[in-house]
């Protein structure tokens, strides 16, 4: 099932794209024949290079594993990008919201996943309308108590649905986010959707991120027992028969910082499973957050920085400080500052810019390295946690081969944000 993508026209409210675009379709940017330096900065571009072997090289490693890719969609909200994932062969997306999931499967998303309780009354009405209209789609959603599984249930059947929705456990701990928390209350909750009518019992889930922030021993030992304890609430479904009777029980969990250790735990959890990842920051990864985390960082396997944001000098106030033309409403920030990337090409080297602090709209940029700068000057920024830098950009710019100071762009690539 091909993706429909969206074309909007490019206007003057286009953030960065220039007037030589205004009046053309999103499809119509490659064949422009423009370069970065025809656009307005700042300006956010993708290597769409880099995207499709970070791609090849992330589905090869998970299917070497015998697992599934479900990559969180909420990432980029870009459906060009679900569908360069599912043609490279992974197995549906992942959501966070009702209205996310609705969005994908609007765009002709074969399986979904909403990895969250689904309680929205309007949420879930909307949804099952529509899958009981193209019941050859599917959807899978979360649950972690009774009450969940009953908001959803009784929703359902008020409004009569027809197409049986599965459901996975949401398994928690401690200090983490959503889930049950004791093995008491995976069982109730799954017994709650085994005797739901229009609910089936797919297998467990959880996310195993807030139980770990870097790759030390504290960290890698606490996100293991997590996961030990979702293959725990496996097994225990398993042996009371909730699971696994008709067809192999779903186990996914894994985001992009620890999906090896996703694979190392829950691979052999049950003699029978569907271990499902849901990593979904591989195709853009980063130069912060997923650098330092990635278990596919280094060597042949290694996953590249994809993503950057071409930024103008737009003062030089005083010595050692160069104030920049993208801030909060450009660039991420949660985890990260943005880091000057190719700084050789600017007269320098990494150590000497450092990108101190932002606002709305500027970046203040010091260090030795300003004095070679000049007002006017184009810095390309690196940055840090993807899901909180495309939600920024409602079109991107795709070109091929970012590292060069002023690439073709080949086209460009919209949001759902």
């Amino acid at each position: 099932m091909a993706l429909e993508l969206p074309d909007p026209v490019i206007t003057p409210e286009t953030k960065g794209f220039p007037e030589a675009l205004w009046g053309r379709r999103l499809s119509e940017v490659g064949s422009a024949g423009l370069q970065r330096s025809d656009f307005q900065t700042p300006l956010m571009t993708l290597d769409l290079q880099a995207v499709r072997r970070n791609e090849r090289t992330m589905l090869d490693w998970v299917g070497a594993h015998g697992a599934e890719l479900f990559p969180h969609g909420k990432t980029t909200m870009s459906p060009a990008l679900w569908r360069q994932a599912l043609e490279a062969g992974a197995h549906g997306i992942t959501f966070a919201t009702g209205w996310q999931a609705r969005a994908g499967l609007e765009h002709g998303v074969p399986s979904v996943m909403l990895a969250n309780n689904l309680v929205d009354p309007v949420a879930i009405r909307s949804l099952t309308a529509f899958l009981d209209r193209h019941p050859e789609r599917r959807m899978t959603v979360w649950a972690d108590s009774v009450p969940a599984v009953r908001a959803l249930e009784s929703e359902r059947r008020a409004i009569d649905a027809e197409t049986p929705v599965d459901v996975l456990v949401d398994v928690g701990a401690g200090g983490g986010r959503t889930g049950a928390r004791s093995l008491a209350e995976v069982r109730a909750t799954a017994e709650a959707i085994t005797a739901a009518a229009t609910l089936r019992l797919a297998g467990v889930t959880g996310w195993e991120g807030p139980f770990g922030a870097d790759r030390s021993a504290r960290s890698l030992t606490a996100v293991r027992d997590y996961l030990d304890r979702v293959g725990e609430a496996a097994r225990l479904l398993h042996r009371e028969g909730l699971i696994g009777r008709s067809a192999p029980p779903i186990v996914s969990a894994g985001g992009s910082a620890y999906p090896d250790l996703v694979l190392e735990r829950l691979g052999g959890a049950l003699p029978e499973l569907r271990l499902v990842l849901r990593s979904g920051a591989f195709q853009v990864h980063d130069d912060g957050l997923y650098t330092r985390v990635s278990p596919l960082r280094e060597g042949s396997s290694a996953l590249e920085p994809s993503m950057r944001v071409w930024a103008r000098v737009l003062s030089i106030p005083e010595a050692g400080l160069a104030l920049l033309d993208a801030g909060k409403r450009d660039l991420a920030f949660d985890v990260d500052l943005p880091i000057v990337l190719d700084a050789a090409d600017l007269g320098g080297d990494a150590a000497t810019f450092e990108v101190v602090s932002l606002n709305d709209q500027h970046a203040f940029l010091t260090g030795s390295g300003v004095a070679r700068l000049n007002v006017g000057q184009v810095v390309p920024l690196g940055l840090s946690h993807p899901c909180t830098v495309f939600d920024k950009w409602p079109v991107i710019a795709t070109v091929e081969g970012a590292a060069s100071p002023d690439p073709v762009v080949t086209g460009a690539i919209a949001t759902l944000f």
